[in-house]
């Protein structure tokens, strides 16, 4: 199998690069991004590019699955306007690119609550996932929606530090339908995101917190 990534360089991203360069079912991995990744391995075919601007690349983009790991925050993106073109613009071209090439697999992150009447950075994921939904028609299309997201990132956050030292504690009253408000490990999402590629299931199609463990198992067994 033959994977695409973007947004290789984030916290799910750089688990899902090691996952699938060790994974003895894929054969190569090719990684799109603004800089070079200082992963090497002879599966790993690097491109560096903007999201903004495909056409220098778009005929690399072929393969069996196209991993979308783009995401950012506003103070990070520095407006809202950047954050929203990398939530979501350039997920939705990737997206209509993987289409016009036959990629017949996209499997993106977006985030819990994600809807249309949610706050700005909800209705942003949304409107990635309807974005996507429209450009990928009849193809094999997955969201996996997250809460928050437990793992060390490259830039200090400490909002998200001390959710995450809070929010485990909490973890066991979220019982049936707030279940999908757990945290989880960015692993475990990278891992559920590489197992959905192997298993193509035909529901559901967007994950919370029960599917992404249960398909992460599909390469814990391994790795």
């Amino acid at each position: 199998m033959e994977v695409i990534i973007f947004g290789g360089s984030g916290l799910i991203g750089s688990f899902l690069v090691d996952y699938c360069v060790e994974h003895e079912a894929v054969s190569k991995v090719k990684l799109f991004g603004r800089k070079p990744s200082m992963t090497t391995h002879p599966k790993l075919e690097q491109h560096v590019c903007d999201p903004s601007t495909l056409e220098d690349v778009v005929n690399h983009i072929k393969g069996d699955v196209v991993f979308n790991c783009l995401g950012t925050t506003k103070k990070d993106a520095g407006s809202e306007q950047n954050q929203y073109a990398i939530d979501c613009t350039y997920p939705v071209s990737i997206a209509k690119v993987a289409a016009k090439n036959h990629i017949p697999t996209m499997i993106s992150v977006s985030s819990v609550g994600a809807s249309p009447k949610g706050n700005f950075y909800l209705k942003t994921k949304a409107d990635m996932e309807d974005g996507i939904d429209q450009a990928m028609t009849g193809k094999n299309i997955y969201f996996l929606r997250p809460s928050l997201l437990m793992g060390n990132r490259k830039t200090f956050r400490l909002g998200e530090r001390i959710s995450q030292g809070i929010m485990p504690l909490f973890s066991v009253f979220l019982q049936g339908s707030l279940e999908k408000y757990r945290p989880i490990q960015a692993c475990e999402v990278a891992k559920a995101m590489l197992g959905l590629a192997f298993v193509l299931p035909k529901t559901p199609t967007i994950l919370h917190y029960h599917e992404i463990s249960k398909y992460a198992k599909q390469i814990g067994k391994d790795h």
